[in-house]
């Protein structure tokens, strides 16, 4: 059985929804649903009222930054949200769906959350898909910067030799120890100076892919050098 996001013991649970608190919303009108997935997994079946976003955070992402400003609030708006509109975003597998819900959350979209568990958990549950493409109002989108999620190329070169900073290589142990490419350059492989391992997978639990309790993850984050105190770069 799933504890309640509410009773495991986090900081900030209002950053996860819950597959029931999905379900009793997806009439909402102010709650807009974000499959990122591929193209063609969306259009097999996504959660219902879901709109596409893509794994790149709808084309947007061209280069290493993050997109201007305007370009994001164009897209965002283009959804139907506004500061009115709580996001939720889901994929199948995790990373993808984190990495836009922190883009929201950059972008100054404080109403933003993550899936818990996923599309995997919402499936198990044998909740509905559908295929049907639903149609929005656009809403108008003003983006508000927050600077202190972000650490751009500067700021990681200066981490790697700062005591302060603790640098989260969260990929697969096989990519850190550069044994596995994954669409990386031959030559540029391996991890960023001094980073220490924590494949993110170790933060869900195996079966529900649901995130451990709070109890479970500060003892494994701390032995990583990860704590409250810390100023943590992840990549």
């Amino acid at each position: 059985m799933v504890v309640p996001v509410s009773q495991r013991g986090y900081q900030r649970p209002e950053l996860l929804a819950e597959t029931d608190w999905l379900a009793d919303h997806l009439s909402d009108p102010n709650v807009r649903v974000l499959d990122v997935r591929s193209e063609d997994d969306y259009a097999a079946g996504h959660i219902p009222g879901a709109l596409h976003l893509g794994f790149n955070i709808g084309g947007l992402r061209t280069d290493p930054g993050m997109p201007d400003p305007a370009a994001f609030a164009q897209l965002a708006g283009g959804f139907g949200i506004d500061e009115n509109v709580t996001v939720v975003l889901y994929d199948d597998r995790g990373p993808t769906a984190g990495q836009a819900a922190w883009a929201f959350r950059y972008y100054g979209h404080a109403a933003t959350r993550f899936l818990d568990g996923g599309l995997t958990k919402w499936l198990a549950e044998e909740r509905p898909l559908s295929t049907e493409v639903p149609s929005v109002t656009a809403r108008t989108f003003t983006p508000h910067l927050d600077e202190r999620t972000y650490c751009d190329l500067d700021q990681a070169k200066a981490a790697i030799n700062d005591p302060a900073v603790v640098v989260w290589d969260t990929r697969t142990l096989e990519e850190f120890e550069g044994t596995l490419a994954r669409g990386n350059p031959e030559d540029r492989l391996g991890h960023l100076p001094g980073a220490v391992h924590l494949d993110w997978v170790e933060l869900l639990d195996a079966d529900t892919r649901t995130l451990k309790p709070a109890e479970e993850l500060t003892p494994l984050l701390a032995a990583h050098g990860i704590t409250p105190e810390s100023v943590v770069a992840a990549y």
